[in-house]
């Protein structure tokens, strides 16, 4: 299962910041500025591709994508959740 839904709306261009600035700066430099691009482009692959540009990123923000996208904070996915995204990230793979 993807993780691509998007209950939020794309009112302005920095839309998804519900995210720190150092977080909200990476996405904008792999070109996602909206919550829009975050749910076209997908949570895991936009994880995985700031991983593999060397951005130091922790499942943390994995979470905050995720609760970006569904409006909830990082600290409050449900565990589940959680474990389907890990285990997306660990099947992932560009191409």
């Amino acid at each position: 299962m993807a993780f691509l839904c998007s209950n939020m709306a794309d009112s302005e261009p920095n839309s998804l910041l519900e995210l720190g600035p150092k977080s909200t700066v990476w996405l904008a430099d792999i070109g996602i500025q909206t919550h829009r691009e975050l749910e076209e482009m997908g949570i895991v692959p936009a994880y995985c591709l700031l991983k593999a540009q060397g951005y130091p990123v922790s499942l943390n923000l994995l979470y905050a994508l995720y609760g970006a996208l569904h409006g909830i904070p990082w600290n409050k996915v449900p565990p589940e959740v959680k474990e389907q995204l890990q285990a997306e990230v660990e099947g992932f793979h560009f191409g």
